[in-house]
């Protein structure tokens, strides 16, 4: 008797000095912590395609890096303008819309985004910005706020009902201020307070100090879904980033390395006009 009241009392403690954060409860798909789903964990980019890619010996493990250009031509120079007009050809649902007045600037970034004289920040190793930076690779959640933190970078959300501060109060930052809320299982985040220098995308995508990003994150299971929508005075309407879907790495032990720093070394040496 005295032995199964000791058990007893041990696993109230144990359950007592538990972390919020609970596993998966019975019957349902996601982890919660104070009712709202946890988005803990280590989120890593799902494959687009079950295949072996062609360029992949499985037999030796190499991979040809090998680029051609058009019709199998090694002239590097057509492989450089090959390689910038298909990262240029987007649906035109997917490219924001300037007002008029801002066609000039877009197209002056677009032409000169890798040299000195209308730099894309991406290329200087400036942080991406938001949305551009996309959906995070690994996110701690507390009950005040969720850490996001990319490769060299990391955000703070803020989900304890804050609002974002006065715009007088404003600093003018790389990747904002951002306040949550819930929204049923899904997370929309408000984000302010930019500095009007990063980018939507290289394209010349430029933005201004006033845009606003509101990103939704949804996880069903193991999957995490983000995406984004950006309003911007100098847009004729919302712009949407497109999608993405993460998959949660499941292992125990899982960890996020830190990456290389960014190093700029090569705007100086630029001299072609192609941006490829």
């Amino acid at each position: 008797m005295r032995m199964i009241l000791a058990f007893c009392i041990a696993a109230l403690v144990a359950f007592a000095g538990a972390p919020l954060a609970a596993q998966t409860p019975a019957g349902g798909d996601v982890p919660r912590r104070n009712g709202v789903p946890d988005f803990t964990g280590i989120w890593v980019n799902t494959p687009t395609r079950g295949v072996v890619p062609g360029a992949l010996d499985p037999a030796t493990g190499n991979f040809r890096t090998t680029a051609n250009a058009r019709n199998g031509n090694k002239n590097s120079v057509d492989f450089e303008r090959d390689a910038g007009v298909r990262q240029r050809i987007f649906p035109r649902e997917r490219r924001p819309w300037y007002k008029p007045q801002y066609w000039e600037q877009v197209q002056f970034n677009d032409v000169n985004g890798h040299s000195l004289l209308a730099p894309d920040p991406d290329f200087l190793c400036m942080p991406p910005g938001v949305p551009r930076i996309g959906a995070p690779q690994e996110i701690l959640q507390t009950d005040k706020h969720m850490v996001f933190i990319y490769p060299l970078h990391i955000r703070r959300v803020y989900i304890d009902g804050r609002a974002h501060p006065p715009e007088e109060h404003w600093l003018g930052t790389w990747f904002g201020h951002s306040v949550g809320k819930w929204e049923g299982d899904t997370l929309v985040i408000s984000t302010v307070d930019f500095n009007g220098l990063e980018w939507l995308g290289w394209p010349g995508w430029f933005t201004s100090p006033d845009k606003r990003v509101t990103e939704r994150i949804r996880r069903v299971g193991n999957t995490l879904t983000w995406e984004a929508e950006v309003t911007d005075p100098i847009l004729m309407q919302p712009w949407k980033a497109a999608p993405q879907t993460r998959t949660l790495n499941a292992t125990p032990n899982a960890e996020f390395e830190e990456p290389l720093p960014c190093v700029e070394r090569d705007l100086q040496h630029m001299v072609t006009r192609e941006r490829g």
